[in-house]
Order: C-alpha cells, then sequence, then structure tokens
C-alpha cells in the first residue's frame, strides 16, 4: 500500500512542476524575453566564470565562458539529473580559446529548456591532460 501512494505522490510532483516550468514563458518568475543564468567553475586547477542568456523567442542560449588553469580540448554543455551527479555531453560549444569560450548555441529542444530551466545543465571543460576528468560550472539562474 506505501509504494502506490508513493508512486502517486511522485507522479503529482512532477505534474505541479512541469505544470510551472510551462508556465514559466507567460506568468512565470521571469517575464522578461531573455532570462539570465551564471556559472562558477572551481574544479582545481580550473577556475572561471560563466554568463548565459537564454532568448525565448529564438530559443538560443548565449554564452561567455571565461577560465584559466587548463588548457581545453573541448567545452561542452552536459546534462545530469540529478544536477551535481557526472551527466553526458548534449553539444559543445564552438569559439573556444585557451582561456575564453563565447557565442550562441543552436536552437534547444523543449527539453533541453526545461534542463536549463531546473538546473540540470552545466558547462564543462574538457582537457587532454586527463580527458575523464570534469571541471565544470552548473549552470544557474541569475535572481
Amino acid at each position: 500500500m506505501r509504494k502506490p501512494m508513493k508512486r502517486f505522490l511522485l507522479f503529482m510532483t512532477g505534474i505541479a512542476m512541469l505544470g510551472t516550468i510551462s508556465s514559466c514563458k507567460e506568468e512565470g518568475p521571469h517575464k522578461e524575453d531573455i532570462v539570465k543564468f551564471s556559472a562558477a567553475i572551481n574544479t582545481q586547477p580550473a577556475v572561471g566564470t560563466g554568463a548565459f542568456e537564454y532568448n525565448k523567442n529564438t530559443r538560443e542560449l548565449a554564452y561567455n565562458v571565461s577560465y584559466s588553469g587548463v588548457v581545453p580540448t573541448a567545452v561542452a554543455i552536459n546534462h545530469a539529473d540529478p544536477g551535481w551527479e557526472r551527466g553526458v555531453a548534449l553539444f559543445p560549444l564552438s569559439g573556444f580559446s585557451a582561456s575564453q569560450a563565447s557565442g550562441k548555441t543552436r536552437v534547444l529542444t523543449d527539453a533541453e529548456v526545461r534542463q536549463l530551466l531546473i538546473g540540470q545543465l552545466y558547462v564543462n571543460i574538457t582537457t587532454a591532460e586527463d580527458p575523464t576528468k570534469e571541471y565544470r560550472g552548473q549552470i544557474l539562474p541569475v535572481e
């Protein structure tokens, strides 16, 4: 009897969260067309910051990520559920150099927008020295 009740409560919580996320564009906390996010990279020896802007009209995520302490072979946006876990790469960020990545992503899918809004996306730097290590910063809304 306890298992069906847990499943029901989990199901209802999911529906409530989905309703909150889907109504964000019209009446949510972010009424503007541009929603701002930030990330802090503090995985030694890498340190850095990221500024992100999600455009609700074009569905693109603009990014400007600066970092030091590592030489990247790739910079990507990853997804993890829950957000603090190690995740999979969704798409690479173009325009990266030894100290910065900036540009715009492709159009995000509905699932990626939801993941962005609930804090399940992070920026990840990959290096040749340790290709399995994550130098990451969780992408979170700016309040």
